[in-house]
């Protein structure tokens, strides 16, 4: 997959439209249609995207992210797109909807479609759509496919409400509507070895500041390390030391490994939420509730396995 940060002539294309945060299920409709479209005419397959959130610099917000912009990325190379265009949204917020198309979209891609999401808003003051994006195809000569809403379990997948599922900790239903399991990614820091004094090793990483947070709280996860993966419980939110002060916490215990992975990239897939936060009299009441933390991994990998696709 190529990536290019400036508007580069690309003749002949089939594009996709759109921020893309999360890659999910919705997307991968959107992108699915793009790729097979450029496969028919042996063209090449285009995203056109932008590299903050537009939300983030016209409400002058924050918008917690489901994927940093360097996993976005990652993801969308693993849907087999040709080229991912990155453009920086300031410099075409105030460019009104027609222009936009005539002068950026076919000017530089003379594309041969136009594949977006059915909610897709473009230009000044969101003012261009799909309507306008089909009103103007007869005149440049390209196809408009705009991609119904993509529903499942009832719900329509959007990244709004990925954000929302896992801010209540419902991971298994953001996963869903996914289509993947939502990670964390870092490096492994030293800590304080409270759990390794137990007998239960953890890796210290932190949590991106950037990324959508689930509640404090203990989960079921898989850990990448290298080319293996493991199982594991993460422990999220805040704890007090021997001292009685409260500290952040973010770390997982890789069960039946015991490598040093100091200083190594680690990616933590979460599969559920295991329990809330609790707080022990003593490191026996704590040694105890990890091992009843590491059981119930496994009673949810044996239900689980052959039902769960994402394990």
């Amino acid at each position: 997959m190529h990536i290019l940060n400036e508007l580069t002539y690309i003749n002949k294309s089939s594009l996709a439209l759109g921020y893309f945060d999360g890659v999910h299920m919705g997307h991968s409709v959107v992108l699915k249609n793009t790729i097979s479209i450029a496969q028919n005419y042996n063209i090449p397959s285009v995203v056109i995207t932008f590299g903050v959130h537009p939300n983030n610099i016209l409400t002058n917000s924050r918008t917690e992210k489901i994927l940093t912009f360097d996993e976005r990325l990652e993801m969308l190379e693993k849907t087999g797109i040709d080229y991912v265009v990155v453009l920086n949204f300031e410099d075409y917020k105030n460019i009104n909807a027609k222009d936009y198309l005539e002068n950026i979209i076919v000017k530089y891609f003379h594309p041969k479609a136009i594949t977006t999401g059915y909610n897709h808003y473009f230009g000044y003051n969101r003012e261009g759509d799909g309507n306008l994006i089909k009103e103007m195809s007869s005149k440049y000569g390209y196809e408009y496919y705009s991609v119904p809403p993509y529903v499942t379990d009832g719900i329509i997948v959007s990244s709004s409400q990925i954000r929302n599922k896992l801010r209540l900790g419902d991971i298994q239903g953001a996963n869903n509507l996914l289509g993947y399991n939502y990670f964390i990614s870092g490096i492994v820091e030293e800590g304080e070895k409270i759990a390794s004094k137990l007998g239960y090793p953890s890796a210290n990483i932190q949590y991106n500041e950037e990324k959508v947070k689930v509640p404090y709280g203990v989960y079921y996860v898989l850990v990448e390390v290298g080319d293996e993966i493991y199982n594991g419980v993460y422990n999220y939110g805040i704890v007090k030391n021997k001292s009685g002060e409260e500290k952040f916490k973010s770390e997982v215990h890789i069960i039946d490994f015991n490598k040093n992975i100091y200083s190594k990239k680690i990616k933590i897939s979460f599969i559920t939420k295991i329990r809330n936060q609790i707080s022990f009299e003593n490191e026996e009441k704590l040694k105890y509730q990890i091992q009843r933390d590491i059981a119930f991994t496994e009673i949810y990998k044996y239900f689980l396995k052959k039902t769960c696709s994402f394990m």
